[in-house]
């Protein structure tokens, strides 16, 4: 039987692979800017970070550990977990006030009240 390091090694990395390419399929497959946001914010920040962390655990716990990397690596993530979702956010944001248009699947807009600076005509109708 393989040592516990390897696999956990091989989970976070099937794992953080699977979330991967579910974020790549979300990015082609959902209606509008804001759900495709939603997939690469979500599911790519939650993917890397744990492709990083196998190689984190990999660094640590496979011969020698390698400290300087390891902690190099926990920063990647902390950093991936502190600016993707805060990017997001403005991006989605800036989206919606420039009047970037929702999907026509979309039936309520909670947002509106909260952003009177969105006008209530689509784009190009003034």
């Amino acid at each position: 039987m393989p040592p516990v390091h390897e696999l956990v090694t091989a989970a976070a990395l099937v794992l953080g692979t699977f979330l991967t390419v579910v974020a790549a399929v979300g990015l082609l497959r959902f209606p509008d800017l804001f759900c495709r946001m939603h997939a690469a914010g979500k599911a790519g920040t939650l993917g890397i970070a744990l492709v990083i962390l196998a190689a984190v655990v990999m660094l640590l716990f496979a011969g020698e550990p390698q400290w300087s990397f390891a902690i190099r690596g926990l920063l990647a993530v902390a950093f991936q977990f502190l600016t993707t979702p805060a990017a997001t956010h403005l991006l989605a944001r800036a989206a919606y006030i420039t009047d970037y248009p929702l999907a026509d699947r979309t039936a309520l807009d909670e947002l509106k009240e909260y952003l009177p600076s969105r006008p209530d005509y689509p784009a190009g109708q003034e």
